[in-house]
């Protein structure tokens, strides 16, 4: 499983950041769309949508939502606020899962909001980024989530001792996330030198990095609870080694909005 995770991230990693660096703003924002297409089409899977016709509604409505939302920069901001409280509670359901499923999972609506605020914030965010800050941003923020979720893995496999959320992920460790949050600040530490940002701006930088990090950590315990429920090891099997589009963006489903708003505020 590891060599196909590594073999599957040599491959798409680099044509991921070449799409960043090369293609128009444009074109770049459809194939994030892509990347919300099938995350919705998954997410339609683990909310126990069977009918083809009723995942293809959410997928749709999902769909209209972000397009309808994306040139509307008063609603944008209201998004971003709304996804940033959603994910203080989505921070509540994993903590208290599974005493509180019947309230996040059980309402058809619920499950509904969920997909719509799970993906279209994200969509919205990343979109923002690469307009306004450029490339070199859109690939900092990948490479914390990157270097999160490698580090932690790393770290848990070597010194995790004390789980941290064992009723959601088992696998995942206090020591993982804290390796994986260390990773995460190297990343930003080697940007802000390649940047030459003002030595004032660093803290703000690195508390950023921490919140993004912890955050993008949440989102991958998030899509675990849905996991849990549907009792489903994988998302999907696009990605051989890595399962669905969802377990690979499942971080950036949270990280995305939070780190916009930090980068808007530094």
């Amino acid at each position: 499983m590891l060599i196909e995770r590594v073999i599957t991230a040599l491959i798409l990693a680099p044509l991921f950041v070449w799409a960043i660096f090369t293609m128009p703003n444009h074109y770049f924002a459809q194939l994030l769309l892509v990347f919300v297409v099938l995350g919705a089409w998954e997410f339609s899977r683990l909310i126990k949508f069977k009918r083809l016709v009723v995942r293809l509604l959410l997928v749709a409505g999902i769909v209209a939502c972000a397009l309808t939302i994306q040139n509307n920069t008063q609603v944008i901001s209201f998004v971003f606020y709304l996804s940033i409280l959603w994910w203080v509670v989505n921070l509540y359901w994993v903590l208290s899962y599974p005493n509180k499923t019947n309230l996040w999972f059980n309402p058809l609506i619920v499950r509904i909001i969920s997909g719509v605020l799970l993906l279209v914030p994200m969509w919205i965010a990343l979109i923002t980024l690469q307009q306004q800050y450029g490339a070199e941003y859109f690939l900092l923020l990948m490479l914390i989530i990157w270097g999160t979720d490698s580090g932690a893995y790393f770290t848990g496999k070597a010194i995790g001792k004390r789980k941290l959320a064992p009723k959601v992920s088992p696998g995942k460790s206090i020591e993982g996330v804290i390796g994986g949050i260390g990773v995460a600040l190297m990343v930003m530490v080697m940007f802000l030198q390649y940047q030459n940002i003002a030595t004032n701006q660093y803290l703000s930088y690195l508390l950023l990095t921490i919140v993004v990090a912890s955050v993008a950590v949440l989102g991958d315990l998030f899509e675990s609870l849905f996991k849990r429920v549907s009792n489903i090891k994988d998302s999907g099997q696009i990605f051989p080694g890595h399962g669905g589009i969802l377990d690979r963006i499942d971080s950036l489903t949270a990280a995305a909005p939070f780190f916009l708003l930090g980068l808007n505020l530094i």
